[in-house]
């Protein structure tokens, strides 16, 4: 069975995780469909929703990732061009309908269960791991949360790191504004500075 979305699974930006969930979405549909009768056009269907919105969300977080200067990015590209090509020669090797959900399920099971669930995650950790309080401890992300967010807007941060964006949630972002709480770059060891902050939904190119 697979897991369905919580916040556990979230990378804190709006964007990204609201395309995690759509996905997460879609490979319930493919397990629905893996034991149940069903027309050899809605599972192509079904392949083709997944397939497009797979290949536009890789292209996103890959200019995110590209964004914050995430170190493994050549990985974690390789790993998407694995998975579309995977998609690819699934497309291209239907035989039975049968064949054709048992493949989807596994493909839809990896993508979720590996990339997701681990390999995103790990974008994660990045941005938190590079940001300390101003005494030096680790930041939570979680503790941060606040219903009022505005609707998910992205909040850039520099530091004296050439090139280096911080992403941060509106949390945080809130602390620095209105409480004055400084929060450092763990790499050069100088406090963050406000850059500039996206729309909803927007994610810089």
């Amino acid at each position: 069975m697979f897991p369905k979305w919580d916040d556990s699974y979230s990378v804190h930006n709006a964007k990204i995780d609201e395309q995690h969930k759509k996905l997460f979405e879609l490979a319930a549909k493919v397990e629905y469909m893996f034991d149940k009768p069903v027309y050899k056009n809605d599972i192509k269907n079904l392949l083709a929703e997944f397939f497009n919105y797979m290949k536009d969300h890789f292209h996103d977080e890959e200019k995110y990732m590209e964004l914050i200067g995430y170190p493994e990015l050549e990985a974690h590209r390789k790993i998407h061009k694995e998975i579309i090509q995977m998609m690819i020669n699934l497309i291209q090797g239907i035989k039975t309908t049968n064949d054709l959900k048992e493949k989807l399920y596994m493909v839809a099971k990896k993508w979720l269960l590996e990339h997701i669930l681990y390999e995103d995650m790990k974008v994660e950790h990045f941005r938190r791991s590079s940001l300390s309080h101003d005494d030096g401890g680790d930041v939570s992300f979680e503790e941060d949360k606040d219903e009022k967010d505005d609707e998910g807007a992205i909040y850039l941060y520099v530091c004296d790191c050439v090139g280096q964006i911080h992403d941060v949630p509106f949390g945080i972002h809130q602390k620095m504004q209105l409480k004055g709480t400084k929060f450092r770059c763990k790499k050069c060891q100088k406090p963050i500075q406000f850059h500039k902050k996206h729309s909803a939904g927007f994610l810089i190119y």
